[in-house]
């Protein structure tokens, strides 16, 4: 009797040679072994199939692509080969948590009203930085007004999203195809982050960082812009500067706390208008950005510590005193 995987692994991979048997290795030693690994190859040009095909097991499929398609194309492409209940996406040269499939499953089958569950990500490589996401639905959606939600090399899906419902990648996008997802679906998308990072994402040494890093501002800008127009938000093109500012926490953009403030306070009064969002949740993501924007551009004369309390959005987001000292300390260094 033929049965079907609980779970899907979607590893879409192209020229990572160096690391795929690394990221298998970690896949393959789940303590949830009822999964299928679905590696699908992008047209690489180094010996990455080579790779692959060295390592035997019975629930690796390997689908070469005729051309190449892209992260985003290649996602899409795999559904035709899921049979598994949920799917997990995975990166070719990251490193998952032995008890990774386990505990999103687990979750998944406790709460059904979620469809998306990611966690944490700790950077390795050229970078040790430690992703957080916030846990709740309710505020990764919020989150997703400026950022990604959650980490996407870490989520495991419901199929269903994909093959009923008919979410897809946009396959034009070869950056920040992920960060469009979860924007184009953000009314779709119930999503819940654990609270550990139960994904290694590697991080490399890359000449072309600062022209990739562009690309992916520029795309970013855009589902931005077009978040906003679906909420029915109006703005001027520098509010929508602000708003750019705000989600990348740019120093040298040149906007003021002020416009930070007016905006993040309008986003607040939008929401009672056109209701997306929670609004608790609404105002405790709103100020925390506004702690962060606060935190991070430096001020004279401690304007940025006095500008953080002074304002109503500071009610949303309580600050310990270890953070508050923090956050004193940074400010008297803009003296």
């Amino acid at each position: 009797m033929i049965t079907t995987p609980l779970v899907s692994i979607v590893l879409p991979v192209y020229n990572v040679a160096a690391h795929i048997q690394d990221t298998m290795s970690s896949l393959l030693k789940q303590t949830l072994p009822d999964f299928e690994l679905l590696i699908l190859d992008d047209c690489s040009t180094d010996n990455t199939v080579d790779r692959i095909k060295a390592v035997h097991d019975p629930r690796i499929r390997l689908i070469q692509n005729d051309q190449n398609l892209g992260r985003a194309g290649t996602d899409n492409a795999a559904l035709q080969h899921v049979t598994g209940q949920y799917i997990a996406k995975m990166d070719g040269d990251d490193i998952c948590h032995p008890e990774r499939l386990a505990k999103q499953v687990a979750v998944l089958r406790q709460q059904p009203d979620v469809n998306v569950v990611g966690s944490w990500m700790q950077n390795f490589g050229a970078s040790s930085y430690l992703n957080q996401y916030p846990e709740s639905s309710a505020e990764a959606q919020v989150m997703t007004l400026f950022t990604l939600p959650t980490g996407n090399p870490s989520v495991m899906l419901r199929t269903e999203l994909l093959r009923e419902q008919g979410l897809q990648y946009d396959a034009t996008l070869r950056q920040t195809e992920d960060y469009d997802f979860f924007a184009r679906y953000i009314r779709e998308l119930r999503i819940h982050t654990i609270q550990e990072a139960l994904i290694q994402y590697r991080v490399p040494p890359d000449i072309r960082k600062k022209e990739i890093l562009s690309e992916r501002a520029t795309v970013a800008d855009m589902v931005r812009e077009q978040l906003l127009t679906r909420w029915k938000v109006s703005f001027t093109s520098e509010e929508l500067k602000t708003h750019n500012t705000i989600a990348m926490l740019n120093h040298g953009a040149g906007v003021s706390l002020q416009k930070v403030e007016r905006w993040l306070l309008k986003l607040l009064a939008h929401n009672t208008q056109e209701a997306w969002f929670q609004p608790q949740a609404l105002q405790r993501v709103l100020a925390q950005r506004w702690f962060e924007v606060c935190y991070t551009y430096r001020q004279p004369h401690l304007d940025g510590f006095r500008h953080f309390y002074r304002s109503p959005l500071s009610a949303g987001y309580s600050l310990g005193a270890r953070q508050q000292a923090k956050f004193l300390f940074q400010a008297l260094r803009g003296f």
